[in-house]
């Protein structure tokens, strides 16, 4: 090697060191804080479910024991949680504030804008009191329909006498909604479940635009089955995340020891009847 091609590899050496280097440290380089914002009050408060909406604000939905600082309207001992819906602008200011529920615990799992331009609420409640003018059982999952300054529109208590919850819920293209949570219960709203014992089935309701049921499925098996999340799909269907510790009834295929919960991916078709599901895992706890 001549001395000029031995610096010519230096020099390439060299040039290849830094680029590596700035690429490390731009990696490593944390992305800078637009804004952050602290909301509550004197006591707890829980956010638990963000949308961007249409002016390019935020709305938030979570769970308030307040009833000073950011949070008004508290229903119930300061030891017992609302509802708390908070509606952000860009810069993540506080534009207006709802507390929902009644004089029993209400807590708010999932949010989403609607395309009249309100908003739609889903999670459980346990009062039967207050915003709550219904109550099926010791838990229900409660469905608040909002206008676009937070005023309810309509609400819906949904479930049986057993423990029944809503985790997530979105609008489908007739106007509607579809909710995913769990269920202990065999009555009431809540029909299918799957040998009956201490586990939850997977809970799926289809609701009318005003929040009457249209149909209602349970799908699980002899374990605890639960729905975290679901998304209408582009042929009409719905998909579902969620986890089972089941293998039996409609879930096939677990991973490990009975007992440990393996990721649960299930489709649905637009009437609720399965298309297939996946059971993802290892063998321990997923």
């Amino acid at each position: 090697m001549t001395h000029l091609q031995h610096l010519r590899l230096l020099a390439t050496a060299v040039v290849a060191v830094l680029l590596f280097s700035q690429a490390a440290s731009a990696q490593q380089a944390s992305p800078a804080i637009e804004w952050e914002k602290s909301f509550g009050g004197n006591w707890e408060d829980l956010a638990s479910s963000i949308t961007q909406t249409t002016d390019g604000g935020y709305i938030v939905a979570g769970s308030s024991q307040s009833d000073d600082g950011d949070v008004t309207g508290h229903h119930g001992r300061l030891d017992i949680y609302d509802y708390w819906i908070v509606k952000l602008t860009g810069m993540g200011d506080i534009e207006w504030q709802k507390s929902l529920g009644g004089s029993d615990n209400d807590y708010a799992n999932s949010i989403i804008p609607t395309s009249d331009s309100g908003y739609i609420v889903a999670g459980y409640s346990v009062s039967a009191d207050g915003d709550v003018t219904e109550s099926r059982g010791n838990l229900d999952a409660w469905v608040v329909k909002l206008r676009s300054t937070g005023e309810i529109e309509w609400q819906r208590s949904l479930g049986g006498s057993g423990e029944d919850l809503a985790n997530s819920i979105a609008q489908t293209t007739d106007g509607g909604y579809i909710i995913a949570g769990l269920s202990q219960s065999d009555d009431g709203d809540v029909t299918g479940r799957h040998e009956p014992s201490f586990s939850p089935d997977v809970w799926i309701v289809k609701l009318r635009s005003t929040g009457e049921i249209e149909w209602q499925r349970l799908l699980g098996g002899k374990g605890w089955d639960e729905a975290k999340y679901i998304a209408p799909t582009r042929d009409g269907g719905y998909i579902i995340t969620g986890f089972s510790n089941s293998n039996d009834g409609d879930v096939i295929g677990l991973h490990g020891n009975y007992g440990f919960r393996d990721y649960w991916i299930v489709k649905l078709r637009s009437t609720g009847e399965i298309e297939w599901q996946r059971v993802l895992g290892g063998s321990n706890k997923d």
